[in-house]
């Protein structure tokens, strides 16, 4: 009887804190999901000749408007990630090789993870 009352007890409990982390509800996630012509790529890799400067510059519009919303435990890959943005968009216009290799180059190891962060968040939690 008495794990049965802890339960009754816990659900309600957990139910709270998981409404408290930015779920699918949040500002965030509706404004990701209503803008789904551009989250379905705000953070997908930036490929020289596939992405343009002006979807980069989508992009980085997209993430403005969700800026002050983002999840405190996405907040450092979000950040990481519009850097990224803004630092690779102007070069796409190039066509300087040195220009399209930095590009690349500027997708490292923290950039990459920022982006699948963010990315398995807004599939996993903001689509569901």
């Amino acid at each position: 009887m008495r794990h049965v009352r802890a339960t009754a007890l816990l659900v309600p409990a957990l139910a709270l804190t998981l409404s408290a982390c930015g779920g699918g509800n949040s500002a965030y996630c509706s404004t990701l999901t209503d803008n789904s012509d551009v989250s379905a790529t705000v953070y997908t890799a930036v490929v020289p000749g596939m992405v343009t400067s002006e979807q980069v510059d989508e992009r980085l519009a997209l993430l403005e408007q969700v800026q002050d919303d983002v999840p405190e435990e996405l907040q450092e890959d979000f950040t990481t990630w519009q850097s990224f943005l803004e630092e690779v968009g102007p070069k796409l216009e190039s066509e300087d090789p040195e220009d399209m290799t930095a590009v690349i180059e500027a997708a490292d190891d923290e950039v990459d993870a920022a982006g699948e962060a963010l990315a398995d968040h807004y599939t996993g939690t903001c689509m569901d």
